[in-house]
This record gives structure tokens, C-alpha cells and sequence, in this order.
């Protein structure tokens, strides 16, 4: 926390947030000498609580709609990707090969078979668990790592409500 604190935000302020946003990679220098100020008055400016939280309120606007973008491109890509898909696979002259290859693949992505990845095993009816493992996790762990959990996807996600269960139920 700066010792000396803005009390509220003007143009200037914007000004700066915004140029924060579009130019992320740039220094602090190159900053205060676009925006024609000292780079200690830049500094009390940005080490302010009420800048700080008004930044990070538009960095994360600004992330969910790049977020946002970024899927309904990708939607488009694996739409227009499927319907050529769908015509190379109606032609009868096409090798079995690609279309059992495409079909594993298709599957695969859609998360249809198994991985070697983080997530679960599916247990088949014959399948037996020789032994149990007890692990032991220091008092808060959990807690903290659900709170991550919730954050992350409130944040990804856009909701205001946590994602996650409490423990307690």
C-alpha cells in the first residue's frame, strides 16, 4: 500500500488503465513518457487502492470478452473443420483407415477414451482395487485449494456464484 493514496479516479487515470490494457508488455517508463507525467507520480498512481481495484476490475472485463472471442473462434474453426469432415467421410471411395482414425480422434477429443492424463479411469464391472492408499494432507489444504478452485473458475467463467460446493455440503 503507497503512503500516499489517490481518492478517486479521473480521465487521466482511465487514460492510463487503458493504455495499461493495450500496451501490457510495455514499462512504466514508456508509460509516463506517453502520458507526459513523472514516473513517481505515475508510481503513487498505480500503487493506489482505488486505481488498483479499478484496473483489476477492467483487466478481467477485458479478459472474459478476449475469453469469450477466443471460443466462439475456435467454435467457428471445429464447425467449418466437421462439415469438411462429414464430406471427405460421405465419399465411398475413402479408406477405411481415415475414417476410423477420424472417429478415434473425434472421440478421443470429445473425452471418449481413456488418457494417461489427470483425469479419472473409468472402472469397468471386472475391474478390483487390490489396495487402498491413506493420504495424509495438513489442516487447510483442502480448503485452500478449493478456494483456488472457485476462484479460478469464477473467474474464467464470469459467475459471481462459487462454482464448487462448500465442504459442509
Amino acid at each position: 500500500m503507497a503512503e500516499i493514496q489517490i481518492q478517486k479516479l479521473g480521465e487521466k487515470h482511465r487514460a492510463i488503465i487503458d493504455w495499461l490494457i493495450a500496451n501490457p508488455q510495455q514499462s512504466m517508463a514508456v508509460l509516463a513518457n506517453e502520458m507526459d507525467v513523472s514516473r513517481s507520480w505515475l508510481s503513487i498512481v498505480m500503487n493506489s487502492d482505488v486505481f488498483r481495484e479499478e484496473y483489476t476490475k477492467r483487466r478481467q472485463e477485458h479478459n472474459r470478452e478476449l475469453s469469450r472471442q477466443l471460443v466462439e473462434r475456435q467454435l467457428k474453426v471445429a464447425l467449418k473443420a466437421l462439415d469438411r469432415l462429414d464430406v471427405i467421410l460421405d465419399d465411398d471411395e475413402v479408406e477405411d483407415r481415415l475414417v476410423l482414425d477420424t472417429a478415434d480422434r473425434v472421440a478421443k477429443n470429445l473425452g471418449f477414451s481413456p488418457s494417461k492424463g489427470n483425469a479419472p479411469q473409468l472402472l469397468h464391472e471386472e475391474t478390483t482395487i487390490e489396495r487402498e492408499t491413506a493420504r495424509e494432507v495438513a489442516p487447510g489444504v483442502v480448503e485452500r485449494a478449493r478456494e483456488r478452485m472457485r476462484r479460478v473458475t469464477t473467474t474464467s467463467h464470469g459467475e459471481s456464484a462459487h462454482a464448487l460446493p462448500a465442504p459442509d455440503g
